[in-house]
C-alpha cells in the first residue's frame, strides 16, 4: 500500500507536468523523470527537468517531522519570553509617562507579519484548495505580533523550509539558503505552489558567508544545519549568527567518521576528539558533535546547552540552546571528558573529566562553583577486569544529554497532532519516551553532589513551568553525566562465550541489588545503569554458573573471558593480594634467618631460599668471601651479589661503606650489637626487604 504521507501524483504547473509529493503540508514538485534519473545520470533529465532535479530523500521524514515539532515547542518558549520582556519594557514605560513611539513600533511590527494575499497565475491545480484548508487557523490570523525567524541554511528543494513555514503558526520568516543555483530555482517553484512566498525567502550563496555577514537584528531565533555529510564546517558560523538563546539544529550523516575508528584522524581533524570503539560508539559520536558545538561557541562567549540528542539510523541530529554568558563557558573544561575504552578486551570503560567543579552554598544559600584541574590518569594502561590493553577516545561532551523538560513538551503535543501530517508521530513518541527514561541521576539511591544538584534545579524548574507553562527551564551547567553510555547484554555474553541474559531478569538483577537501569535510544537491547562493572561481570558469573555453563574450551587461557571468570566474589570483596613468588621468599628467608645457627649456616639457608624462588646462582658463583671466626661480627671483602642485581649482606653496627643499607636491631648480646640481614638494590639507598635476624654468639 502506499504511504499516504508520501503519494506522489501528476500535476501540471506553467504548462510543464510534475509529480507531486506530499509530505506534512508541504508539496515538493518532481518532474516525472526524476524517479528514472535517480537510477541513471543526470543526463537522463531534459533542460527543463533539470530545474527540478534537486535530491529528495523519504527516508529523512523522520527528522523532519521530529525538526518540525521541536521547533515548534522551542518556539512557544521564545514567544513566552519575547512577551514577557515586552510587558516589563511596557510596564517600566507607562511608569514613566507613556512611552514616545511605542504604538508605531507596534503598528511596524504587524505590518511585518501581516499575511497578504498570495497571487499565482490561474491554471489547474487540484491540490490548491486541498492546501489552503490545510493551513492551522493560527497561521490564517495574525495571533502574534513579535517575530520568530529560521534558517534553514542548507535547503536544497526547500522542503525543511516549507514545512516550517506551513506547520509553525507563529513563524515570521524562513530564510531557505542553498549554493546550488538549480536548488533555488526548484525552491522558487515549489514556494509559489505551496503559496508561501511572504513567508519563505530563498537566498542563493555559501552559507557561510550568509551567516557570517548578518548584523545583532538580523540573527535568527532557530538555524538549521543538514547537510549532506558533517556540519563542522558551518558550525562557527551558525553560532554567530544564532540570538542569544536560539536553537540549534544540526545533522551529521558521517557516521562512518564519527561512530567508529576506521578514521580516527579525520574525526579529530573535524571535531576535535578521537571515537569511541565498541556497541556504545554511537553516543560516543553525540558526544563528539556536542563537544565541537561547545568549543565553536566558547570562543564567542557563548554556551550550549543539549536539548535533545539522538542517534537515528545513519546520521545524528541534536537540538541545542545557545546562551551567550561567560560566566556559563567556565564549565566546558569540567563537561569534557576523555574514555579509556577496553575495546579490544572485554568492552568495560572509565571517564575522566578535564577539570574539575567543585559546588557549595554561600550564606545566602547561593550556589558558588569552583573550578580546578583534575588529577590523572583514573586507570592504568590495561583493563582491570580483563587486563587487555585501553584505548583512548575523546575529548569529548561530558554533560547530560537532553533536557527532560523540553522532551516533555514535545511529548505533550504529540496527542493533539494530525496523524496525516506527522506520518512518523508514533516513531517520535517512542524515541522520545526512551530518551526521557535514560537519566539515571534522579531518584537513583546512590546519590552524589552532582545528582543532588540536579534534583534541587528540578524542584526550581517545576515551579517555573507552573507558573508559565510555555518556559523550558535551563539545566544547571555544573552537572555533569556521572554514568554515560550504554551496553548490549549480547556484548557482554560474547566476551564469555555464554547464553545471552533475557533483558529483563538482567535489568531485575540490577534493581535487586539496589542499582537502576534504563533502556537507550541509539541501540535496540541496549542498556544503561549506574552499576559499575565489577557489579555487571558478576552478574554474568552468576549467570554462567547458574543457568548457563561455559565449556572448558570455549575460553582459553588467558583471554578476557577467562580472566574475567577467573574472579570470584570472594575476590571482589578483599583487597588485591602481593605477587605470590614475592610472598613465598618472604616467608623462606624469614625461616632461614630463625633457623640460623651461625653466620655460614645462615648464608647457607638464604642461598637455598633464593634458589628454591628461581634463581640460578648460588654463593660459590658470586664471588663473596667470607670470614667466619668467633668473636667480631663477620665481615665481606666486598659485597656479595645475587641476581637481578640485588645484594645480600650481613652488617654489624659499626660497619661502614656506600654500598650497604643499615637498619640495625640494638639488642645487647656479649657486648656487641646484633646484625639483621637485609636485601637490598645495588648501590646505596634503596631498601627491597628487611627480615628479622638472629644474633650473633661469641664462641
Amino acid at each position: 500500500m502506499e504511504n499516504p504521507h508520501t503519494q506522489s501524483r501528476l500535476v501540471q504547473h506553467r504548462g510543464a507536468d510534475y509529480r507531486v509529493v506530499k509530505e506534512g503540508r508541504a508539496h515538493i514538485l518532481n518532474p516525472p523523470s526524476q524517479e528514472a534519473a535517480s537510477k541513471g545520470t543526470k543526463k537522463d533529465l531534459t533542460g527543463d527537468d533539470e530545474v527540478q532535479s534537486v535530491f529528495y530523500n523519504p527516508i529523512q521524514q523522520f527528522n523532519r517531522d521530529l525538526s518540525a515539532l521541536a521547533i515548534r515547542a522551542y518556539g512557544e518558549h521564545s514567544l513566552e519570553l519575547k512577551k514577557r520582556k515586552a510587558e516589563r519594557r511596557l510596564k517600566k514605560q507607562t511608569g514613566n509617562g507613556p512611552a514616545k513611539g511605542t504604538k508605531r513600533k507596534r503598528e511596524d511590527t504587524e505590518d511585518q507579519t501581516t499575511k497578504p494575499d498570495a497571487t499565482i497565475e490561474s491554471e489547474k491545480r487540484p491540490e490548491a484548495s486541498v492546501h489552503q484548508s490545510e493551513q492551522p487557523p493560527e497561521a490564517q490570523s495574525n495571533s502574534s505580533t513579535a517575530s520568530f525567524t529560521i534558517l534553514d541554511a542548507l535547503s536544497a528543494t526547500g522542503l525543511r523550509a516549507l514545512r516550517y513555514a506551513s506547520e509553525i503558526p507563529f513563524v515570521t520568516k524562513v530564510v531557505a539558503n542553498d549554493l546550488s543555483d538549480s536548488a533555488i530555482q526548484s525552491m522558487k517553484v515549489n514556494i509559489e505552489y505551496n503559496e508561501l512566498q511572504n513567508r519563505i525567502q530563498p537566498n542563493l550563496g555559501d552559507a557561510r558567508v550568509y551567516m557570517y555577514g548578518l548584523t545583532q537584528n538580523d540573527k535568527f531565533d532557530v538555524i538549521d544545519l543538514d547537510p549532506y555529510g558533517t556540519a563542522a564546517p558551518f558550525m562557527d558560523a551558525a553560532v554567530q549568527a544564532i540570538k542569544d538563546g536560539g536553537l540549534l539544529c544540526v545533522t551529521c550523516t558521517d557516521a562512518g567518521v564519527w561512530a567508529s575508528t576506521n578514521y580516527s584522524e579525520k574525526a579529530f581533524a573535524l571535531y576535535g576528539g578521537i571515537p569511541t570503539k565498541g556497541s556504545h560508539s554511537h553516543e560516543g559520536g553525540l558526544r563528539l558533535i556536542l563537544n565541537a558545538l561547545a568549543i565553536s561557541a566558547a570562543k564567542y562567549g557563548m554556551a550550549v546547552e543539549p536539548l535533545l540528542s539522538l542517534s537515528i539510523d545513519f546520521y545524528a541530529r541534536v537540538f541545542v540552546r545557545v546562551h551567550r554568558s561567560p560566566a556559563q563557558v567556565k564549565f566546558n573544561a569540567g563537561n569534557t571528558m576523555l574514555v579509556y575504552n577496553c575495546d579490544s578486551g572485554c568492552g568495560a570503560w572509565s571517564t575522566q573529566p578535564l577539570a574539575s567543579t567543585k559546588s557549595r552554598q554561600d550564606r545566602k544559600g547561593n550556589p558558588i562553583h569552583q573550578h580546578g584541574v583534575f588529577q590523572g590518569p583514573t586507570v592504568g594502561p590495561n583493563c582491570e577486569h580483563c587486563g587487555s590493553k585501553t584505548h583512548l577516545g575523546g575529548p569529548m561532551w561530558g554533560g547530560p544529554l537532553h533536557n527532560s523538560h523540553f522532551i516533555q513538551k514535545i511529548l505533550d503535543t504529540l496527542p493533539a497532532v494530525d496523524d496525516d501530517t506527522y506520518g512518523t508521530v508514533a516513531r517520535i513518541e517512542g524515541m522520545l519516551t526512551t530518551a526521557l527514561e535514560e537519566d539515571l541521576a534522579l531518584g537513583s539511591p546512590r546519590s552524589s553532589s552532582s545528582q543532588q544538584n540536579k534534583a534541587d534545579a528540578m524542584e526550581r524548574n517545576l515551579s517555573i513551568q507552573i507558573e508559565h507553562p510555555a518556559i523550558i527551564p535551563r539545566m544547571d551547567p555544573a552537572i555533569r553525566e556521572q554514568h554515560p553510555f550504554y551496553f548490549t547484554l549480547s556484548t557482554l555474553a560474547k566476551v564469555l562465550h555464554t547464553s545471552t541474559v533475557p533483558f529483563d531478569e538482567f535489568r531485575g538483577a540490577l534493581h535487586h541489588l539496589g542499582y537502576r537501569s534504563a533502556r537507550s535510544h541509539a541501540k535496540p537491547n541496549s542498556l544503561r545503569t549506574d552499576a559499575p562493572w565489577d557489579v555487571l561481570w558478576e552478574i554474568m558469573r552468576e549467570w554462567a554458573r547458574q543457568r548457563s555453563p561455559i565449556k572448558e574450551t570455549s575460553l582459553k587461557p588467558g583471554s578476557p573471558g577467562a580472566t574475567i571468570m577467573g574472579k570470584s566474589r570472594e575476590n571482589l570483596r578483599k583487597p588485591p593480594e602481593e605477587d605470590q613468588w614475592l610472598s613465598r621468599l618472604k616467608q623462606d628467608l624469614l625461616a632461614a634467618v630463625e633457623a640460623g645457627r651461625d653466620a655460614s649456616d645462615l648464608i647457607t639457608k638464604v642461598e637455598a631460599a633464593l634458589y628454591r624462588s628461581g634463581s640460578r646462582q648460588t654463593w660459590q658463583n658470586t664471588g663473596a668471601t667470607v670470614e667466619s671466626r668467633p668473636g667480631p661480627a663477620p665481615s665481606y671483602r666486598h659485597p656479595p651479589r645475587v641476581p637481578n642485581g640485588r645484594i645480600l649482606a650481613l652488617s654489624r653496627s659499626s660497619s661502614t661503606g656506600p654500598w650497604a643499607e643499615k637498619s640495625r636491631m640494638r639488642t645487647q648480646t656479649s657486648g656487641w650489637f646484633a646484625t639483621r640481614l637485609i636485601l637490598v638494590r645495588t648501590g646505596d639507598r634503596s631498601t627491597v626487604l628487611q627480615s628479622k635476624a638472629a644474633p650473633c654468639v661469641n664462641s
